[in-house]
C-alpha cells in the first residue's frame, strides 16, 4: 500500500546542487528517510488509537522501505489486511456459504459478509504531519550545508 506526498523541494534542490553529487545524493537520501520515519511513528499513534495493535503484526510492519536519493516507500508491508483497515472492506466467504469465527465471547458467529470499517491510519500520518515531515527532512539537510 502506497501514498504519494508531493512537496515542493525546489529550494532545497538549489542548495544541493551546490554540493557535489555524492554528498548531495547521501543527503537527499538521508532527507527522506527522516521524514518516512516522522511518518512511521505517526501512523504507529494512530494505530494504537484505532485499536489496531492488538496483535502487533501490523504496528510492527510500517517502516520505510526502499530509500534511495529520490524517494522512499513508507508503508505496512506483508501484511494482507493492511489495506482493509486503511480503506474499509466488505469480506465474503469464497468456498463457503457463510464466514465463520469465533467472537471474544466465545460464541460461534455466522455471517454472509462482514464489514470492516475504515480505520485510516497511513493517510492522517501523512496528511496532518508535512510540516513536521518537511522540519525533518530540513534538519537533514541543514548538517549538510
Amino acid at each position: 500500500m502506497q501514498f504519494k506526498m508531493e512537496i515542493d523541494t525546489s529550494e532545497i534542490s538549489n542548495r544541493l546542487s551546490k554540493l557535489s553529487a555524492d554528498i548531495a545524493s547521501k543527503a537527499s537520501e538521508q532527507a527522506l528517510v527522516a521524514g518516512g520515519e516522522v511518518i512511521v511513528a505517526q501512523a504507529k499513534i494512530n494505530c494504537e488509537g484505532q485499536g489496531l495493535h492488538k496483535g502487533g503484526q501490523l504496528i510492527n510492519s510500517i517502516q520505510v522501505y526502499d530509500p534511495s536519493p529520490e524517494s522512499v516507500l513508507v508503508g505496512s508491508r506483508g501484511v494482507i489486511y493492511a489495506a482493509s483497515h486503511e480503506f474499509g472492506a466488505t469480506i465474503r466467504p469464497k468456498r463457503a456459504k457463510m464466514l465463520h469465527w469465533v467472537s471474544e465471547g466465545g460464541k460461534d458467529v455466522f455471517a454472509r459478509r462482514s464489514v470492516l470499517p475504515e480505520r485510516a491510519y497511513l493517510r492522517p500520518a501523512i496528511d496532518e504531519h508535512k510540516g513536521e515531515v518537511l522540519d525533518a527532512m530540513g534538519n537533514v539537510l541543514a548538517s549538510y550545508l
